[in-house]
């Protein structure tokens, strides 16, 4: 018995001291490996200062982490950054390194990272980065298209901290800043549909059309079942919940990718809500005192957005928001204002 326990701790013993070496012996290869192809894949400049790989992060999987990685892109993109982020791990089968139907990855997690998306004022934009696939050809053979596309992402789960992101849509108008965002998303991405569980927070996001403020400094965040029909870029909404600042509302409807225009029908409604929720979406109250803020009435607020998003091409839309017997009075002051009634329609 104890010579068996003795052999069974040998073992587990050998089995960790490989585990910790052979990440130095695959650390090359796959830092050439990393390189190559996104050299194949991208037209861009992209880097990183250092390749780490570790066998206990995601066990069984190995977990490849880029550090202090960048890419930039060409042209008229030459001097801008399209991402800069701290850590890029990917969680990838060993196994699939060395054979020939791919290399796959089912995680991936992306920490500290900032992304800036640009659209020029003629239409251009700067993450348009993927080289045209040249093998998607009538005569070209099938094992050459599989040859020409090693990667097989299989994600099951996908993770963002603390990424700043700034969209600046120079021929839409359209200018949005978003701090502080972090999300999770798991589902089987590697199949044609599933059903993807999505959690996301911004702490800050700021919305601006044709230089007009419409959300300043939000605190937004959203949890929600989607139906991603992945073979036609069709998501639909299920069972979800957003909450802007104090106010929390559900969303129906469907949104559809289609390269380079957006293509949605979807409505925002919210139940009966307090008047000081209505209030909190105003950055100049929100930022002052808003707690001790005595409020009374009640609001409704709905929305709907049904169309093309597609440069100077925008969704017919409409907001509607009704405010009953509403006030609001600062503790401090002698007087409030009160008798509020509201009906707005956009």
């Amino acid at each position: 018995m104890k010579k068996g326990l003795k052999i069974a701790a040998i073992t587990v013993g050998v089995i960790i001291i490989l585990m910790l070496l052979l990440p130095f012996a695959f650390q090359g290869k796959i830092a050439d490996i990393v390189k190559t192809e996104g050299n194949k894949m991208l037209n861009a400049q992209f880097d990183f200062k250092k390749l780490n790989i570790s066998l206990f992060r995601n066990f069984p999987q190995a977990s490849v982490t880029l550090e202090d990685f960048w890419l930039k892109g060409t042209g008229e993109f030459a001097n801008d950054t399209l991402v800069q982020a701290g850590e890029v791990t990917a969680a990838i089968n060993l196994f699939s390194l060395f054979g020939d139907s791919g290399y796959d990855i089912s995680k991936i997690f992306i920490e500290d990272t900032k992304l800036h998306a640009i659209v020029l004022p003629d239409g251009q934009i700067n993450w348009d980065i993927m080289k045209p696939d040249m093998s998607a050809t009538d005569e070209t053979p099938v094992a050459e298209e599989e040859e020409s596309s090693p990667f097989k992402v299989k994600l099951q789960r996908f993770v963002i901290k603390n990424m700043n992101l700034v969209y600046d849509d120079q021929q839409g108008k359209m200018y949005a800043d978003i701090r502080d965002f972090n999300a999770i998303c798991a589902g089987d991405l590697g199949s044609e549909r599933t059903t993807l569980k999505l959690e996301a927070e911004t702490k800050s996001l700021t919305y601006k059309m044709n230089g007009i403020p419409f959300l300043a400094n939000t605190n937004i965040s959203a949890k929600m079942d989607v139906d991603a029909d992945l073979a036609n870029n069709k998501y639909t909404l299920k069972d979800n919940t957003i909450r802007l600042n104090a106010i929390q509302a559900g969303i129906d409807g469907w949104v559809a990718l289609k390269d380079p225009a957006i293509d949605m029908d979807l409505k925002l409604n919210t139940n009966d809500i307090g008047f000081k929720e209505i209030l909190s979406l105003i950055p100049a109250i929100y930022a002052t005192e808003f707690s001790s803020l005595k409020t009374d009435g009640t609001a409704t607020l709905t929305a709907t957005a049904k169309g093309i998003l597609q440069g100077d091409t925008v969704p017919s839309f409409n907001i509607d928001m009704q405010v009953k017997n509403a006030m609001f009075r600062y503790p401090a002051l002698p007087a409030g204002v009160d008798q509020i009634n509201i009906s707005a329609n956009v």
